[in-house]
């Protein structure tokens, strides 16, 4: 039976349904939007490398396991499955994080020909030895890209340095090493285990008819699958791994990246505290903030400097930092300035500003199908209600915001990774 999730402040509404088979299903009508979108996700991401199979067995698998069985799930016996999107007129990709793969398509015409194309493909896989041989090659080289871009290698330092065990460590598409293990068995056993319905959702946003394309995915996943596998992730100290990490590139300007490494939250506080952290980045790092204006008069940050807060299962972090033309003295600058926001407090007014910004941002969000759709996909993967965000964005006070800032930065533990000139 679908159910219809009413939005009244954003007047949208949001049609959901648990099929027999277990799949979750959500669609977000937008009439008289031309481009209608669809993607189709299983919670199977790069940090589920050990898990218990259905059969009570412990399985390890090689790092990158994920990321290489998307890219095979697009190749058929007969052919590549993002040509037959295009045949579709429709525009495919799909990609892998930390605790999901999603494939996906946006068209503005032959819809349901492509809904029904995502729903199959994903579901049929086609491995041989050769063509994993084939894959391996060319993943090394996306490794090998990623190890040669600055960017990637500041990021991913960081995280090396800010965890001892958990996977999340790891890049994403594993390393050169690691994708030698894996073979067709070993896909096999991983798309077996977690590409079942229960463990996965379809979204669709645009001009569609929700009962319709309940009936389409009913149709086309309708047994019920395996029982859920139990994922396994080492037990990871509260303390963090190194206090540094440095590396030389071939780069005109160093790069820089702080983490303050955070307790994961309980599933009943995880929605508030990214609604949380969200404003204690903006308000304490963001383009508008003290801390801001005073880098860049310094001429130690640029444009590109930014924050984030992410978080998933067992592992949560801030992350700061940008371009720089001296790392060590915006390490010092950052740490003082911090100390002094901490012991000054926060502004309620900047606070109030920063909700309202993020409140609007949120709103403004649902003009976009596909961002949402992206959006509304991403937090239901993570057992997240993404709507209860606008009520959490209504009623956040700085007082919450304020705690945070005393939990998670006043005493961080703190992680730094820099890319220095090889000259």
């Amino acid at each position: 039976m679908a159910t219809r999730i009413e939005v009244p402040a954003l007047r949208e509404e949001i049609w959901q349904e648990i099929l027999p088979s277990g799949l979750a299903c959500y669609v977000l009508p937008k009439p008289g939007f031309a481009t209608r979108y669809a993607s189709f996700s299983t919670r199977y991401g790069s940090c589920d490398q050990t898990f218990v199979d259905a059969d009570g067995q412990l399985q390890r698998t090689p790092a990158g396991i994920a990321h290489f069985l998307e890219h095979k799930l697009f190749e058929e016996q007969d052919g590549n499955v993002a040509e037959r999107f295009s045949a579709l007129g429709a525009m495919s990709n799909a990609y892998t994080n930390y605790g999901a793969t999603s494939y996906l398509f946006s068209t503005t015409e032959r819809f349901e020909e492509a809904l029904e194309l995502l729903l199959h493909f994903v579901q049929q896989p086609y491995f041989t030895k050769e063509n994993v041989q084939k894959e391996q090659g060319i993943i090394a080289e996306e490794l090998r890209m990623y190890l040669d871009d600055p960017r990637s290698v500041v990021f991913q330092n960081l995280l090396a340095a800010l965890y001892q065990h958990h996977p999340v460590r790891v890049e994403i598409g594993g390393t050169l090493e690691s994708i030698q293990q894996i073979g067709p068995d070993e896909l096999f056993l991983c798309h077996r285990a977690f590409y079942q319905p229960g463990n996965m959702v379809l979204m669709v946003a645009g001009d569609v008819d929700p009962a319709e394309v309940f009936g389409m995915a009913h149709s086309a996943v309708g047994k019920a699958g395996l029982p859920a596998v139990r994922r396994v992730y080492p037990e990871e100290p509260a303390s963090v791994a190194e206090a540094m990490k440095r590396q030389r590139m071939a780069v005109g300007v160093p790069l820089i990246a702080i983490g303050f490494k955070d307790d994961p939250a309980p599933p009943s506080e995880a929605l508030l505290r990214e609604v949380t952290m969200e404003i204690l980045l903006d308000v304490v790092f963001g383009s508008s903030s003290e801390i801001h204006r005073q880098l860049y008069e310094e001429g130690l940050i640029g444009q590109q400097f930014s924050s984030s807060y992410f978080s998933g299962d067992g592992y949560a972090a801030s992350v700061l930092g940008g371009p720089t033309p001296e790392p060590d003295r915006l390490l010092a600058r950052v740490e003082a300035l911090l100390a002094e926001t901490v012991e000054r407090g926060l502004d309620p007014n900047d606070v109030e500003r920063s909700r309202r910004r993020s409140l609007g941002e949120f709103v403004a969000l649902f003009n976009a199908p596909e961002a949402v759709a992206h959006a509304l996909s991403e937090y239901a993967m993570r057992g997240l209600d993404f709507i209860a965000v606008y009520d959490l964005l209504r009623q956040v006070t700085a007082d919450d915001v304020s705690r945070r800032l005393q939990e998670h930065l006043a005493a961080p533990r703190r992680s730094v990774s820099i890319v220095e000139s090889a000259g």
